[in-house]
């Protein structure tokens, strides 16, 4: 493991900022956009924790956002399964997305590339 990273909010704080374009736009990809507006009612929690996600991986990676990571820099997908999954930055993460009805929260692992060892 080279890194660790959780992040925790409160949805109704994204579900008010979210309303707002510019900030919708600034921290969300296009297709992160595309998929919180097809979630219905359940978008400001979704959008809570993709916010967590990106958070989180930015921890992960050592940098936190702001210090040469942006929002943009970080993509969350989904597999069919509903598994959220990192598409950007490259590397091999385990992340996990959670909310109930007042909190959000999410936890990325960046795992060491097979075969290398954790830095010294």
């Amino acid at each position: 493991m080279l890194g660790l990273g959780t992040d925790i909010i409160e949805i109704r704080r994204i579900e008010n900022a979210v309303a707002r374009e510019r900030f919708f736009s600034r921290v969300y990809t296009p297709a992160e956009q595309q998929w919180l507006c097809s979630r219905g009612d359940n978008m400001p929690q979704s959008a809570a924790g993709l916010f967590c996600a990106k958070e989180a991986v930015a921890k992960a990676c050592g940098t936190g956002l702001g210090e040469g990571m942006s929002f943009q820099d970080i993509e969350i997908g989904h597999l069919e399964s509903g598994a959220p999954v990192v598409l950007r930055p490259a590397g091999r993460f385990v992340l996990s997305i959670s909310h109930c009805q007042e909190y959000a929260t999410a936890t990325a692992i960046l795992l060491d590339d097979e075969g290398k060892k954790d830095p010294e």
